[in-house]
């Protein structure tokens, strides 16, 4: 994200009257992590967080996330990814066939609510959340469930080929009107990329018909410790988790030969691509126009750089949706609702994403484009001191309303933030350390600055315009032109 990090770096030589050059490698001091949480890391590269949180009390939580999704299937294994994730509940080495069910569902754990997983195209994470772990041993057991999952399936013919069908009725009842459309456009947005056929729920033509081992070896192939992170947040004893973690988890072997995790690109476009799909059952139409950029690298996340410039999208994306909001209540508006963010894009880990978003009245999505275009020009041009010290005083007081409920933080976001972290190297200072930084820096950042923003971060090239509409009499199907 070379233009992210060049505005950073003017931010600093602004504030600092310091000459800062990219080309140096010259950054701002790193980010501290949170001292309430305990890292490590073994010996055969597995890396697991450990805090004690008391809220809710009695409970906690237990994580495993891999750096393992769809991605990293071949074509003749897509679905695989996903598949696996649905195996590691029909049995393990010691919760043979459904017995992992009725041991959670014993102690109050529910599959689906608080035993649950999802498959990405980058990762996988799979959890059981508000456990009560007042008697060590269900501690214990969740530890050796996340054991069994990361290196002891049992993949069993029998339940896989129970589950085959299982995935069919996913596949159906998820086989709707968007889902379509997405399978359609991919292709469309990722030209030249692996992303483009990579979707989490597969093919049922692989599905149907992969050998039993083909899963077995996508499974020892991929589920290994130096990809693999722990995560247990709650009311408990962190030394006792740590000493329980090195006992379970030091034994599994890292493949010498093991393959690389690649993270596949996704290549820079010229000019506009248009991307336009239609389906019966789109009820509102939405139109979205992205500018790609490349993702902020994971080894600078840890930096204050990194901080500030999240800082500085935030505020620019802030001012342009309270003004869309505004445009809201104005009835000749040709838009129900609309709004910009910042993110991955798409599905993609190794590209990020500038995008405005507009849900259409009437019988045609143009107006709609037009109207959320013209805004996202008049924004390039700049937002005055009034509409950032708005923005930013409602930035300050949900950063002081995070800190001043810091003791209620529920052991649940505070590990899906540590998720984050071993998956992203997103940082975590933890709230009075983010709360003392932020609210020091966003004193120090000008309304100049937001507005270097937007003017960087669109442009002619790396943009796409993709349209979701109903496919229904009377409602007019623009073409790219």
């Amino acid at each position: 994200m070379k233009k992210h990090i060049t505005l950073v770096l003017a931010v600093v030589a602004i504030l600092c009257t310091t000459a800062v050059s990219y080309a140096q490698n010259a950054r701002m001091p790193a980010v501290p992590v949170d001292s309430a949480v305990r890292i490590g890391r073994l010996d055969n590269g597995l890396t697991y967080y450990i805090r004690h949180n008391e809220y809710p009390k009695g409970l906690a939580d237990f994580f495993i996330a891999q750096k393992v999704g769809s991605v990293l299937e071949e074509d003749n294994q897509r679905g695989l990814a996903h598949f696996l994730e649905h195996m590691c509940f029909n049995g393990t080495k010691n919760f043979p066939d459904s017995t992992l069910l009725n041991w959670a569902e014993s102690v109050g754990v529910k599959f689906g609510q608080n035993l649950n997983a999802y498959t990405s195209t980058d990762e996988t994470v799979y959890y059981l959340s508000k456990v009560p772990v007042e008697r060590t041993g269900v501690q214990d057991s969740c530890l050796l469930i996340l054991h069994d999952w990361a290196d002891a399936l049992t993949l069993d013919p029998k339940e896989i080929d129970k589950e085959r069908g299982v995935i069919h009725e996913e596949w159906r009842s998820r086989n709707v009107g968007m889902q379509r459309i997405n399978e359609t456009i991919m292709p469309v947005i990722y030209p030249g990329s692996r992303y483009a056929h990579r979707m989490p729920i597969g093919t049922m033509e692989v599905v149907d018909n992969f050998p039993y081992q083909a899963l077995r070896d996508y499974y020892e192939k991929w589920y290994r410790p130096d990809l693999q992170g722990i995560v247990v947040v709650g009311d408990i004893d962190p030394d006792r988790i740590e000493a329980q973690i090195k006992k379970l988890f030091s034994g599994i072997r890292l493949d010498e030969n093991r393959a690389e995790r690649v993270y596949y690109p996704v290549p820079d476009t010229p000019g506009t691509i248009f991307a336009i799909g239609k389906d019966k059952e789109i009820a509102q139409a939405r139109i979205e126009i992205v500018y790609k950029h490349d993702a902020y690298p994971d080894s600078l996340k840890n930096t204050m750089d990194y901080y500030i410039s999240q800082y500085v999208i935030d505020m620019a994306s802030q001012m342009l949706n309270t003004r869309m909001s505004d445009m809201m209540t104005r009835p000749e508006t040709p838009f129900t609702a609309a709004g910009s963010y910042y993110g991955n894009f798409a599905y993609s880990k190794t590209k990020d994403a500038f995008s405005v978003v507009g849900i259409g009245k009437g019988d045609s999505i143009t107006p709609t484009l037009e109207a959320v275009y013209r805004e996202l020009l008049r924004a390039a041009k700049g937002f005055t001191p009034s509409e950032y010290d708005r923005a930013r005083a409602e930035y300050l007081s949900r950063l002081e309303s995070a800190y001043n409920g810091r003791s209620t933080r529920t052991s649940n976001s505070l590990g899906f933030e540590y998720v984050r972290n071993f998956l992203d190297n997103e940082p975590i200072p933890g709230i009075e350390k983010e709360y003392s930084m932020m609210k020091f820096w966003a004193g120090q950042i000008p309304v100049e600055i937001i507005n270097k923003v937007i003017p960087q971060m669109i442009g002619k090239d790396n943009r796409l315009v993709i349209a979701y509409l109903p496919d229904k009499d009377g409602y007019v199907i623009p073409d790219s032109a």
